[in-house]
């Protein structure tokens, strides 16, 4: 489902309208700062044989012994018509078991008669700087199915049932994941607009911004995620 001719002339003022955002572009920068100097996050390189529950199989392939997550396996190209090397090359790639894939769900909400859109201030490993600003709800096919046994992902009922939690949908769209290092990967991009009365309680680790303000950061480095630009380039 893709956003209608009205619906994009409509986001497209939201760049230029006048806005009554919730909170600066100062105080959101001040927020992330906080945040990422708040995370005391270390990271160390380990051994494959340290990686507790995961494992290289006698077929070279790495792992995890549930069978979910996603397994490490080497691809060999045999021949390439326009890429740098026209011979092929061997190489790693990553593969999520099953084809559901994930979720990628961004939500919005008119607050003081301007549209916000709710951000998430997501730690992973790989990120510079740890954390980076990523949709509402960003989840793996794994997250979904709770393999790791953690907590259910927040959010992630308004983008199973958007009609039961009053939201409407404003996009929603298979993304292919870059396909240069990871195999067969999608997400489900979702837009959802909340046009309820109740209340939405967020953490600390959330905020709302305004398109316009998620739009300036972008030019910052390295601050909004590639999961959440995605999502902006559709709107």
């Amino acid at each position: 489902m893709k956003p209608s001719p009205k619906q994009i002339q409509k986001l497209r003022n939201e760049l230029v309208s006048k806005q009554n955002p919730m909170h600066s572009t100062a105080e959101i920068k001040s927020w992330y700062k906080k945040i990422v100097k708040q995370s005391n996050v270390k990271i160390r390189i380990i051994p494959l044989k340290k990686c507790k529950n995961w494992k290289l199989n006698k077929n070279g392939k790495i792992s995890h012994i549930s069978g979910s997550f996603y397994k490490v396996e080497g691809v060999r190209i045999l021949k390439s018509f326009n890429r740098e090397i026209n011979k092929g090359w061997d190489q790693p790639m990553f593969t999520e078991p099953g084809f559901d894939g994930g979720i990628l769900g961004l939500l919005k909400k008119k607050i003081n008669n301007t549209p916000h859109y709710l951000v998430n201030a997501k730690f992973e490993p790989g990120n510079y700087n740890f954390i980076q600003l990523s949709p509402t709800v960003q989840a793996t096919f794994s997250n979904i199915k709770k393999a790791h046994g953690g907590r259910n992902v927040k959010f992630l009922e308004l983008f199973k049932s958007p009609i039961k939690n009053e939201c409407k949908i404003i996009f929603k769209q298979w993304v292919s994941e870059e396909g240069g290092r990871l195999r067969n990967k999608r997400n489900l991009g979702i837009v959802l607009e909340h046009f309820g009365s109740n209340k939405i309680n967020i953490e600390f680790d959330y905020k709302w911004l305004t398109l316009k303000q998620i739009k300036e950061l972008i030019l910052e480095n390295a601050i909004i995620n590639p999961h959440l630009r995605t999502l902006v380039s559709f709107i």
